[in-house]
């Protein structure tokens, strides 16, 4: 029981995280939450904090998001024990 609730942990601390990555002229953010039981670890809409991250004048190219929903197999599994996440990819206008 002791090393299950260290791994939970572990996993809820490490996947919790949002981050950005550029070159001159492209931008890529991510945001990503744990979901136990339909809570959330850190919590928070992912879209929102990727979108956050974006630099100014930045337009999107692709954005990737998996089911935020209690309307499909994959939603509901994902919440119950899962991962959420974002990505966003595009351009930097200079």
């Amino acid at each position: 029981m002791k090393q299950l609730i260290t791994a939970t942990l572990a996993l809820a601390l490490l996947s919790g995280c949002s981050g950005m990555r550029t070159t001159d002229t492209t931008f890529s953010t991510h945001a990503e939450n744990f979901n136990l039981l339909y809570m959330q670890f850190p919590g928070g809409d992912t879209q929102q904090r990727a979108v956050e991250l974006m630099p100014e004048g930045a337009q999107i190219t692709t954005l990737i998001s998996n089911p935020h929903d209690n309307t499909s197999f994959i939603g509901v599994f994902s919440r119950i024990i899962g991962f959420e996440y974002t990505s966003i990819n595009g351009q930097i206008s200079k």
